[in-house]
């Protein structure tokens, strides 16, 4: 027998109901990662351009700690960081970590200040280490503090 077009209206009927509830979706989970402590060079000002004001900070270490994770930053990498007309920063980082495992991973990390100040990244991992092969698929999100030259960042896996 075939649904007729009143059968499949019902059931869409339902599956948005349930999918689309006053409450909203289920929120994702997050689950803490590690905390990354950067240590900055001298930075270098590119100056002003059509995007906005350009300056490279290269990174010159660090190390990261967390529940499954922890190692060392290597000196190689920077931010590429962008201040535009209002003042907001957008990071663009290339970072190396080396795992207490001996596990390379490249770190990519994009995002921005808020206007309240506080700055947030999403974290984009790539590595070809068995051991750590999971972070190639993840999404993780960071929450910045500078205090000086040492950039701290808070990292979460989101999860469902």
């Amino acid at each position: 027998m075939k649904p007729t077009l009143l059968t499949l209206l019902s059931l869409l009927t339902l599956t948005n109901a349930a999918v689309f509830s006053p409450k909203g979706p289920k929120p994702p989970g997050l689950t803490y990662l590690y905390t990354v402590n950067i240590t900055g060079g001298e930075a270098a000002p590119v100056g002003l351009g059509p995007r906005g004001y350009r300056v490279v900070v290269p990174i010159v270490g660090g190390s990261f700690s967390g529940p499954k994770l922890k190692g060392t930053v290597l000196p190689i990498g920077g931010d590429w960081a962008l201040i535009d007309a209002n003042r907001t920063v957008t990071a663009d980082v290339r970072q190396t970590f080396k795992t207490d495992v001996s596990a390379y991973i490249q770190v990519t990390e994009t995002g921005s200040t808020q206007p309240d100040g506080t700055a947030f990244v999403r974290l984009a991992y790539e590595t070809g280490s068995e051991k750590c092969y999971r972070l190639n698929t993840i999404v993780a999100i960071g929450i910045l503090k500078l205090t000086g030259n040492t950039l701290t960042i808070d990292t979460w896996q989101v999860s469902t």
